[in-house]
């Protein structure tokens, strides 16, 4: 039995990132539709529908970049970045700079859930992906309030959390955190 601890050299070595692609369409509808992630992405999509939204993306049409996150280069989930400057109504709401980058993601393997590969994820990615560009200096996301799991990966992974906010057009609350640049240690 292997056992995952969070801040090991193994999961973090083991962790990786590649871009989304459209054969991942069906995995995607898949984890999309798993009741521990439709739960907090409400995106109950066919593959058509997958395709339409997700299609721009992975074509890099959108500038919103998507990645499929891999353990072990098995497929667990997927994790997407872009600049607060190409979605300036919702980064208004969450007082994100226009030097700031936002990220969403999901575990969508439930057997992968609660073994701390989301922080894991979370920090690698904006280690090695987010800040590679060097014009971004924080990270800022806004994950549902009740969403509990999330939250926890965010403060596990170095955010902090700044305020609650409620985006326009939405019935729930979130709870905006934040990750800058000068508080990612150096390797």
């Amino acid at each position: 039995m292997i056992v995952w601890l969070e801040n090991s050299i193994l999961t973090k070595a083991s962790i990786s990132f590649r871009r989304l692609e459209r054969t991942d369409f069906p995995l995607l509808q898949e984890w999309l539709s798993a009741p521990h992630v439709a739960a907090w992405w409400n995106e109950q999509l066919d593959l058509p529908g997958v395709e339409a939204k997700y299609g721009p993306r992975a074509d890099g049409t959108e500038p919103t970049h998507m990645f499929v996150i891999e353990q072990e280069v098995r497929p667990i989930g997927w994790i997407q970045w872009y600049l607060w400057s190409d979605y300036p109504e919702h980064a208004a709401q969450l007082g994100a700079e226009p030097t700031s980058a936002g990220i969403d993601l999901a575990i969508g393997e439930l057997s992968m859930t609660g073994l701390g590969l989301g922080p894991t994820a979370i920090r690698e990615f904006v280690r090695r992906v987010v800040f590679s560009n060097s014009e971004v200096r924080a990270v800022v996301s806004d994950p549902q309030e009740n969403n509990l799991r999330s939250l926890r990966a965010f403060e596990k992974a170095g955010f902090n959390v700044v305020r609650p906010v409620r985006i326009t057009g939405e019935g729930c609350r979130r709870q905006v955190v934040r990750l800058d640049r000068s508080d990612i240690a150096p390797r």
